[in-house]
């Protein structure tokens, strides 16, 4: 990809997890906070890389986007009992996918966050702890998964 004038796309899927965190999916938010800083590191380093002296030929080229979504339709998720349908809806998984493949093939590089509620859960960390824990409280994010057995696949 670095190599090639025309470049490409790193698609990394993530969650919005990952900066929320919750209630009873500590491994899988972990995982999911890990690939965002994972996915940040990379675009300093393609951006570093693109400003030195011998810089690959497409690496300007290289474009990158982080996908963060909410809950979506899966397997691995069915039966958790969604918090709160109007604040955060379930994704359809085909959808998702539509929109990436929408943004590699439009040239985009950037953040995908869906539903609505994802493209600004990362500013809940800078509210007073007091609002944050309201907030929780509100959405259900840390009831969502009490009694959750896996999914009928597990």
């Amino acid at each position: 990809m670095l190599q090639r004038p025309a470049g490409g796309t790193i698609v990394t899927i993530a969650s919005v997890l990952g900066h929320l965190g919750a209630s009873h999916v500590s491994d899988y938010a972990a995982a999911k906070a890990g690939l965002i800083a994972m996915h940040a590191s990379l675009r300093a380093e393609l951006s570093a890389m693109a400003k030195g002296p011998d810089a690959p030929l497409g690496v300007k080229a290289v474009r990158t986007l982080l996908v963060k979504p909410g809950q979506l339709s899966t397997p691995l998720f069915e039966g958790v009992k969604t918090p709160n349908g109007f604040f955060g809806p379930v994704i359809d998984p085909i959808h998702l996918a539509s929109e990436i493949i929408w943004r590699i093939e439009s040239g985009y590089s950037g953040v995908l966050a869906m539903p609505l509620y994802a493209r600004w859960v990362e500013w809940l960390a800078v509210l007073p702890y007091s609002i944050q824990r309201f907030v929780r409280w509100l959405s259900g994010i840390d009831r969502a998964m009490s009694g959750f057995g896996g999914s009928k696949d597990s």
